[in-house]
């Protein structure tokens, strides 16, 4: 679908273009289009079970309980998902 743009936008695709921000004007409206995707979407529905843990997380951030997250806490973190998922 071809579409006239405002000579504005034209000039500010342009201008990124030749600022080397963008290969293309198409690059720079595709890369317009996922950023107004990304802010329109909504954001995916947590579970009322999930939602417990996840508040959890957070009062523990806040009160400066953290751990590093190393590559073994991650696994530990995919394991208790794939467990969670094998239950449900």
């Amino acid at each position: 679908m071809a579409t006239e743009l405002p000579p504005k936008i034209e000039q500010y695709l342009a201008s990124v273009v030749a600022g080397g921000m963008f290969p293309s004007q198409e690059a720079a409206l595709e890369a317009a289009i996922d950023a107004l995707r990304e802010r329109t979407e909504p954001i995916p529905f947590v579970l009322d079970e999930h939602m417990d843990r996840v508040e959890q997380a957070i009062e523990s951030a806040s009160a400066g309980r953290t751990r590093p997250m190393t590559p073994e806490y991650w696994e530990s973190l995919r394991q208790n998902i794939r467990n969670a998922a094998n239950n449900s």
